[in-house]
C-alpha cells in the first residue's frame, strides 16, 4: 500500500511539474509571437513612412524639372503639386491609415489647403495640376518630420528587438 501511495505521489507531483513547465512554454512562445507581431508591425510603419517621404521628396524634386512652367508662379517658396500626385497623396494616406500619424497628415493637409492658389481653368489644364503660394516649406518641414519618425522608429524597434526574452519574464 506504502508503494501505490509512494507511486501516486510521484505520478502526481510529475503531472504538477509537466503542468507549470507546459503553462511556462506556452506563456513563452504567447509572449514570442506577440513581439514578433509588434516587430512586423513597426517594420510595416517605417516602410509606409518611407515611401511616403519618397513622394514627398520626388513632389519637391519636379520643381526643378517643371521651372519652366513656373511663368506666373516664380517664387521660390511656391510648391506645384500635380493632380495625380495630389491623389496619390491623400489616398495614400486614406489606404495606410493604421500605420500613419493620421493627426500629423490631417494637419499638414488643412495647412497647405490654405495655401492653394486660385487658378483659371486655362491654367489649371496648361499646368496640369495645383499651386500653393509658400507651400514648399510646408512640404519640406513634411519630409524632416517623416525622416524623424523614421529614425525614432528604427530605433523603437531596435529596443523591441534587443530585449530577451525568457520563460520568468512578465508578460509584455
Amino acid at each position: 500500500m506504502k508503494v501505490f501511495f509512494a507511486g501516486l505521489l510521484g505520478v502526481l507531483v510529475g503531472a504538477i511539474i509537466v503542468a507549470i513547465a507546459f503553462n511556462l512554454r506556452i506563456r513563452f512562445d504567447q509572449r514570442k509571437d506577440e513581439k514578433r507581431r509588434m516587430l512586423e508591425h513597426r517594420v510595416k510603419e517605417i516602410e509606409t513612412l518611407v515611401l511616403l517621404n519618397k513622394k514627398i521628396v520626388e513632389i519637391l524634386d519636379k520643381r526643378v524639372i517643371m521651372m519652366e512652367q513656373y511663368t506666373s508662379f516664380n517664387a521660390f517658396d511656391d510648391c506645384y503639386i500635380t493632380v495625380d500626385d495630389y491623389i496619390y497623396l491623400h489616398s495614400f494616406a486614406a489606404q495606410n491609415s493604421f500605420y500613419l500619424p493620421n493627426y500629423f497628415l490631417d494637419e499638414f493637409f488643412k495647412r497647405i489647403a490654405t495655401r492653394k492658389v486660385v487658378l483659371s481653368p486655362e491654367e489649371t489644364v496648361q499646368i496640369g495640376g495645383y499651386t500653393f503660394k509658400g507651400a514648399r516649406m510646408l512640404v519640406e518641414e513634411l519630409s524632416d518630420e517623416l525622416t524623424e519618425m523614421i529614425y525614432e522608429k528604427k530605433n523603437q524597434m531596435k529596443k523591441l528587438s534587443d530585449e530577451p526574452l525568457t520563460y520568468f519574464s512578465k508578460p509584455l
